[in-house]
């Protein structure tokens, strides 16, 4: 498995996996399947804040995204933005193997602690994260959705 860098032509792709989980859209977006366009201002807006976003490549497949916002104006802290692995691979391990380079990428920086933000509804992705050893830390509100802050000492 890999990160490859993701640029704006591979839009396609992304929406591939993005669109994959009408469940997980429809948590965060309120919507099972979102545009072309929704998905590129998502895009514009996390490269706005200087997010890394990568396509996970697991031999000649991408299974997934990550997105990494070294620090977060918000708080100061490093963010894993987004993990999103293709509903067709999830509960395959990819989720954790891609989650071991990010760990890795973050040694590489120096950093010691990172945080993310699960959707309180979402309880998929509470269980996959809590399995990980994430503690959460916060409560918050983001576009009317209550947001459980998880954090994590690398």
């Amino acid at each position: 498995m890999k990160l490859e860098k993701s640029t704006l032509n591979m839009i396609e792709i992304e929406a591939g996996i993005l669109n994959s989980d009408p469940f997980y859209n429809q948590i965060v977006n309120d919507k099972e399947i979102l545009s072309m366009e929704e998905i590129m201002a998502e895009i514009k807006e996390s490269l706005e804040l200087g997010a890394e976003r990568y396509l996970i490549k697991e031999e000649e497949e991408y299974v997934g995204i990550l997105e990494v916002l070294m620090v977060n104006p918000n708080d100061g802290y490093t963010w894993l933005g987004l993990l999103e692995i293709k509903k067709e691979h999830q509960s395959k391990g990819y989720g954790y193997k891609a989650l071991n380079l990010f760990y890795e990428m973050m040694k590489e920086r120096q950093v010691e602690k990172f945080r993310l933000g699960v959707i309180s509804g979402n309880e998929p992705g509470h269980r996959f994260w809590q399995r990980q050893g994430m503690r959460p830390v916060k409560f918050t509100m983001k576009k009317n959705k209550e947001i459980v802050v998880y954090e994590k000492k690398i």
